[in-house]
């Protein structure tokens, strides 16, 4: 590798090479995300630009993780990887001109041997870290005077320790016998790939004779000094330009601020001419900029050692138990198997005794029912009636025998459901859904956060895990008897108004985050360029050296935060789909079983990056009920930053659309974890009424963002959050859904056409 980019570009080198970066500490949800591995940052007080990289002392920052939660991440890593991959390689179909090589789309640690796809992740070569410390070190080297523009770089920390009196020396070309005034340059210049450059004269190439790539030539072509003006009075970056420092020069080379990726190079090789040369163009571009490094993660529940049998659910291999779930979950028809196929399910699990037991225990039945019958004719009655309570006892003993079969937390049969055949087929294809928009996982997930939080008993301290608000325990509720009476009635009918079924707090919200890579430029696999689409790398984190050797380190953070957990009232939320007049209108009543049941039925995959729902031609009723729920899940995250003095970047959300619910969460470790429970009990009605005031609904863009063709009744000045706070992409969203309004973009059927709102349905004022 080549030495002047351990620090200054590209991929940082490997621990065993580079002396022991300093550490920093923060909370671990930042080290996890803005200051994760890669991430440009300046500290307090804006003086001196670092870079991220892994802490050496990584492999003793172990998080305590179960080995199923352990599984859990590595099997969303393999889900994230492969979609990547997918989506990243694919994204030229029917471009035989410009084919995208694999190299280009993921880690190379992520390919198979022959690099022509991708491989299952390989346990061994990764390590789950705790984001306790993170490294850093000064980066870009690179420095300009202000005065009179000579620039200055760096190979690297050492370099910049032995050399550094060349930034003290009097010798200003515009002040003579004054010191340069040195500023950092805030600019490097960063590719799709991962890579980063920092600003310096020349830049890599392609030799076709020596078959590598050429290094840049940081001299100057005429009179071949190494010295160089950097003009930076454009206001525009990518006019600034090179000027050879020789006064009896002064040679500008009008496409020097020009760079190349060099992997890219590397990889087109010979390639790497014509309308090629594009792919490999770096883009200069602030440090302090986003597109310089995202911080790839995923999320889920956790699930508590009681609920082993659901997490079993979720396995590819139980798809039969998956479906039972289902069907008794949303309550659909459940028929046990025929005796002839009990006896081969049993034989075929190798438990043929417990067959064998029960049917030679149903032979003496069936010979005790022959002599009751003959006693019944010829016995005193006395004789009969105790002859019918042992039958009756024999019976029932089968039938408990049977029943035991399918019950327990890990029963040895389940029952043959009757799911409609679509959705049994949908159910086969769950590989199509990406696991933080599968409706079926979300579905088992939501089930053990009921059997975990919403309805389990007190804990060992005396508080429920979960408070709905319209039965206040001694900590949210007022003292007096009274006013406790009056603000859960007042709560309630304010819910009702919100078409609300049931909203609370709950203690701790279990939740794994997981930060395991990084991209630059896109936090998607894709995006267009120069009239072309490009394959946006998905890069690991540079390895660090444990016991067992260099492997990539992921960032785990798990946490049992305050939540708030809203369900929606499935009546009105029916009532209001039949208002939009959608094509896949269904009829249904409370009585039929559970409304989500209806809607899995009409579900559908979004793609891992929503790429199968931007702009649908035809609308969906669980395509609108997830813009529902979503939409108001950031409504509501709006509304608490706005009463709590929480940060609207520390919270999180997690959405169950077959369940009509969600949770708002507090996402970090910070000292403010109470201010939920706090905000309630400060606020509680006047936040609801909050939540219902016209003005919450509004824009500051007004018209604007109302008639955006995009995304109308979604902008940043309104519904939009930070993307490290919203699960998806600040996409499927609009106010519109809500108060009414243009139709989102994802409805195709209602372009141009006003829908009606949630709240005006539950109102009754459409």
């Amino acid at each position: 590798m080549n030495t002047r980019n351990r620090y200054q570009g590209g991929h940082e080198a490997d621990t065993a090479e580079r002396p022991a970066a300093p550490t920093m500490s923060r909370s671990q949800g930042q080290l996890a995300g803005a200051y994760a591995p890669g991430a440009f940052f300046t500290f307090e007080g804006g003086l001196g630009a670092c870079i991220a990289m892994p802490d050496a002392d990584a492999q003793h920052w172990k998080p305590t993780l179960s080995p199923s939660t352990q599984d859990q991440i590595l099997a969303r890593l393999n889900e994230a990887v492969s979609s990547w991959f997918n989506r990243a390689y694919n994204c030229r179909p029917g471009d035989t001109r410009h084919p995208v090589l694999p190299q280009l789309c993921v880690d190379i640690t992520l390919l198979n041997n022959d690099h022509t796809g991708v491989q299952p992740v390989d346990r061994g070569r990764f390590i789950f870290v705790a984001p306790t410390h993170m490294g850093y070190a000064p980066a870009p080297l690179t420095f300009v005077c202000n005065a009179c523009g000579l620039f200055r770089s760096f190979r690297s920390v050492l370099e910049f320790n032995n050399s550094k009196s060349q930034l003290t020396a009097r010798n200003c070309r515009a002040n003579l016998g004054r010191r340069c005034q040195w500023r950092q340059l805030d600019i490097v210049f960063v590719h799709w790939s991962g890579n980063w450059e920092p600003v310096m004269p020349g830049k890599y190439d392609w030799d076709k004779n020596k078959q590598a790539v050429r290094e840049p030539i940081d001299r100057c072509p005429h009179c071949h000094s190494e010295d160089f003006l950097l003009d930076t009075s454009s206001p525009s970056i990518g006019k600034w330009f090179f000027k050879c420092a020789n006064p009896k020069c002064g040679f500008v080379d009008a496409s020097g601020w020009m760079k190349n990726d060099r992997e890219t190079i590397a990889a087109l090789r010979d390639e790497f001419q014509g309308d090629r040369i594009s792919e490999a163009r770096m883009e200069p571009v602030s440090y302090r900029a986003s597109s310089t490094h995202y911080a790839l993660s995923e999320q889920f529940v956790l699930f508590d050692a009681e609920s082993g049998d659901l997490l079993a659910l979720l396995d590819p291999s139980k798809s039969s138990a998956l479906e039972a779930f289902i069907a008794e979950r949303f309550a659909y028809g459940q028929l046990r198997p025929s005796p002839a196929e009990l006896e081969r399910e049993l034989k075929a699990r190798g438990m043929g005794h417990l067959w064998d037991d029960y049917a030679t225990k149903k032979k003496t039945a069936e010979t005790f029912r022959e002599q009751l019958k003959v006693a019944e004719q010829t016995a005193p009655d006395s004789v009969a009636g105790v002859m019918r309570d042992m039958l009756f006892q024999i019976e029932k003993d089968l039938a408990d025998k049977v029943d035991g079969w399918f019950s327990g937390a890990s029963p040895i049969l389940r029952p043959v459901t009757q799911l409609p055949p679509h959705l049994t087929a949908l159910l086969h294809a769950r590989d199509l859904f990406s696991s933080r928009y599968d409706p079926f996982r979300l579905a088992v997930e939501h089930e053990a956060l009921r059997r975990s939080k919403l309805t389990a008993p007190k804990s060992t301290g005396g508080r429920l895990p979960f408070v709905r608000f319209t039965h206040l325990d001694t900590d949210l509720a007022p003292q007096d008897d009274t006013r406790r009476k009056e603000q859960e009635d007042a709560t309630a009918l304010l819910l009702k108004q919100l078409g609300v079924e049931t909203m609370g707090l709950i203690r701790e919200f279990d939740l794994c985050r997981f930060t395991y890579g990084y991209s630059r430029m896109q936090a998607v696999p894709t995006f267009e360029k120069r009239q072309r689409v490009m394959p946006v790398r998905l890069n690991l984190f540079p390895t660090v050296q444990t016991d067992g050797g260099s492997k990539h380190p992921i960032y785990v953070v798990t946490q049992a935060n305050e939540a708030f957990y809203v369900k929606l009232d499935e009546l009105q939320v029916y009532r209001w789909l039949k208002a939009l007049n959608i094509r896949d209108d269904f009829d249904w009543k409370p009585e039929d079983g559970p409304l989500g049941a209806r809607l899995l039925e009409r579900a559908m995959p979004f793609g891992r990056y929503l790429d199968q729902v931007a702009a649908r031609s035809e609308a969906s009723s669980y395509l609108y009920t997830y813009t529902l729920l979503h939409s108001f899940s950031h409504v509501l995250m709006k509304a608490i930053a706005e009463h709590s003095g929480l940060d609207l970047g520390s919270l999180g959300e997690y959405l169950f659309p077959a369940d009509l619910a969600f949770v708002v969460y507090r996402n970090g470790t910070t000292m403010d974890l109470g201010n939920l429970s706090a905000l309630w009990r400060n606020e509680n009605e006047r936040f609801l009424r909050h939540l219902l005031l016209p003005k919450t609904l509004l824009c500051n863009s007004g018209s604007l963002c109302d008639a955006n063709p995009k995304n109308p009744g979604a902008c940043p000045d309104c519904i939009l959050v930070p993307e490290t706070a919203c699960i998806a992409m600040n996409q499927l969203l609009s106010r519109s859904v809500l108060r009414g309004g243009n139709a989102p973009r994802e409805d195709g059927n209602h372009v141009s056409v006003r829908i009606p709102g949630y709240l005006q349905v539950v109102n009754n004022v459409v």
